[in-house]
């Protein structure tokens, strides 16, 4: 739109197979500036007249004598980049191309090209030429002889019009680009909003199951609380009658049957505490792909011969830090759902690999964050899950399953389980199709240490000792008295931390060690309780229990489990074998001990 040529151009062709008419013409647009007063004096002679019009601006003139000779001189013009404005076209031309087409051709080639026919001749009616050129803006018929002025004055006219044209063209083109790219910014403005909405959306929907879980642990953890407490009670009192012997076949078997379904509404109780991240983690820098292999043998027991079991781990060994014990958990879990999403038999296959999370990917995803992790694909070819179910998969008592086959926590675990690892799950699922889960794990850059042998059983020794025993709940003192008394200790008791005082202020000198909850009325804790015998006694022995979860404990206090802490619910054997073992001031591993109850 800036070009000089474009914002003046003054070329005209004169197309005419007279040669006197192409100097007229040149006579009349680009007049040499030594002839102006000669061309005066002769258009006074002729005219009869002073003439005084002056050319204010010179044209340049170019001459062809022939319609091809015209074309050709137009795609020259064309081709170097400076095209004619405008053509004077004689419209008779023999023995070639008349003007009409000459015209014709021209515009073919450039339809920007303003038409002046001049002629002398009714060759063609005005309908005859507009029906062979078509009606246009840019013909114009001129008949001779011509006027100066006349010619003159169309000049100017049609190459400023030629101008215009182009500066319009030019300023449409960059109007055009201007929409376009303004299109272009609204569109991708347009995009990212609704990304940020999504994202929005999703982190909203996030935040919910969030402070869901947040919640639902907080109630889990009261519940697990008063179920340890019970479940002490039952399977203590189990074990010890099944060890106190002799039973009959019937009644062994059906004390066996009360501690197996203790021993299972403990294990859902664990599963409250670890959907709700209420559960500590013991964490361990581990081979992942090992892990999970000598967990498969363990599985495919579980999932019986219907089920394909396929555990495929990376060449390259993955290693995560995380609790083995809670990752073999979310693994058993979505086994589990996956037996039960396959009746008729199927394809369970387990997968490991290192992947990594890219910027773009934790954008699209507010729970997911770049970096590398280890990814666990558990995947099945079962019934799949509907869409329906989809976004309620992790809520806790949520389940798909007939009454009674199902508790609904154990995606719920899984979901938390992965949360407490600074993890994420994602769900792929088409109804009748299958279902692949994907666990992500963060990796850990320090590889796992060689496996240790497992420690040998040993014997769980009593003593005589006296113990100072805490506990609210009656049953449970009432039990832990019972085993401590079996094998051998003297077990003085209390209530509260209030009824503690006065029995600690008695038996002071006496009391080898405080076995105390953790949590009881009266507003004096196990650990204030603790923390003022210690005032007194330094070199008392303490042991904690408790049936919430040890991380609400930890603050300022180490607890080792197995010695100075006791989970409940506990066997009477862990017991035991935790009081020896806090007595001696012993650190040995603890091997699993039998759930009975024997004699110290």
């Amino acid at each position: 739109m800036n070009d000089p040529f474009i914002q003046s151009n003054r070329r005209i062709l004169v197309i005419d197979d007279n040669a006197a008419i192409h100097a007229d013409f040149k006579k009349i647009l680009s007049p040499a500036s030594g002839n102006k007063t000669e061309l005066d004096d002769l258009e006074a002679k002729v005219f009869d007249e002073v003439r005084t019009f002056q050319t204010p601006v010179s044209f340049q003139v170019d001459s062809a004598f022939q319609g091809q000779q015209g074309y050709e001189l137009v795609q020259q013009a064309l081709a170097a980049g400076r095209p004619y404005a405008m053509v004077f076209m004689d419209i008779r031309m023999p023995p070639g191309w008349d003007g009409i087409e000459t015209t014709a051709k021209i515009w073919a080639i450039d339809p920007d090209l303003q038409t002046v026919i001049c002629t002398a001749y009714a060759d063609y009616s005005w309908d005859e030429m507009t029906a062979k050129l078509g009606i246009s803006d840019r013909l114009v018929i001129l008949k001779k002889p011509f006027d100066n002025v006349e010619v003159v004055q169309l000049a100017h006219a049609l190459t400023e019009k030629w101008c215009l044209r182009q500066k319009v063209r030019a300023r449409m083109d960059e109007l055009e680009k201007m929409v376009v790219a303004r299109t272009w910014e609204l569109q991708k403005t347009n995009k990212e909003l609704h990304t940020e909405i999504a994202e929005h959306t999703r982190t909203e929907e996030a935040l919910r199951q969030s402070q869901k879980m947040d919640a639902l642990g907080q109630l889990a953890g009261g519940i697990a609380h008063d179920f340890n407490n019970l479940l002490t009670v039952i399977r203590g009192n189990v074990q010890c009658l099944i060890a106190d012997g002799p039973q009959t076949s019937a009644v062994v078997e059906g004390l066996h049957q009360i501690d197996a379904a203790a021993e299972r509404a403990a294990r859902l109780t664990s599963q409250m505490l670890m959907f709700g991240r209420k559960k500590r983690m013991a964490r361990q820098h581990l081979d992942l792909g090992q892990t999970l292999t000598q967990f498969g043998q363990m599985l495919r027991q579980l999932l019986g011969e219907d089920i394909v079991l396929e555990v495929q781990c990376d060449s390259t060994p993955i290693s995560v830090y995380a609790d083995s014990v809670m990752i073999e958990q979310v693994i058993l879990n979505l086994a589990v759902n996956a037996r039960d999403a396959m009746p008729q038999g199927g394809r369970l296959r387990i997968h490991t690999e290192s992947v990594e999370i890219t910027d773009d990917d934790a954008r699209r995803n507010p729970k997911v964050r770049a970096g590398s992790f280890a990814r666990i694909s558990v995947s099945d070819t079962g019934s799949g899950i509907s869409p329906d179910a989809m976004p309620h998969l992790f809520e806790p008592f949520f389940t798909t399953k007939d009454v009674g086959k199902g508790t609904g926590l154990g995606l719920a675990t899984a979901y938390g389980i992965v949360k407490q690892h600074e993890g994420w799950i994602e769900v792929e699922s088409e109804a009748g199709r299958g279902t692949n889960f994907k666990i992500f794990l963060s990796l850990d850059p320090i590889q796992p240490a060689p496996g240790k042998p497992s420690p040998t059983k040993i014997e769980i020794a009593g003593g005589k000792e006296t113990i100072l025993l805490v506990e609210d709940e009656q049953i449970v003192r009432n039990l832990a008295r019972r085993v401590l008394q079996r094998h051998g200790y003297r077990v003085l008791e209390a209530g509260s931390g209030n009824e503690a005082l006065p029995v600690w202020n008695e038996h002071q000198g006496e009391i080898d060690l405080l076995l105390t909850d953790m949590v009881m009325p009266g507003g004096l804790s196990g650990r204030e309780l603790a923390a003022k015998f210690l005032e007194s006694k330094a070199g008392l022995k303490v042991i904690y229990t408790t049936g919430y979860s040890q991380d609400a404990f930890t603050h300022n206090l180490a607890l080792e489990e197995g010695l100075n802490f006791l989970a409940k619910p506990y066997a009477p054997n862990k017991l035991a074998q935790t009081v020896r073992r806090c007595l001696d001031n012993t650190f040995p591993p603890l091997p699993n001990p039998t759930d009975c109850c024997t004699r110290g």
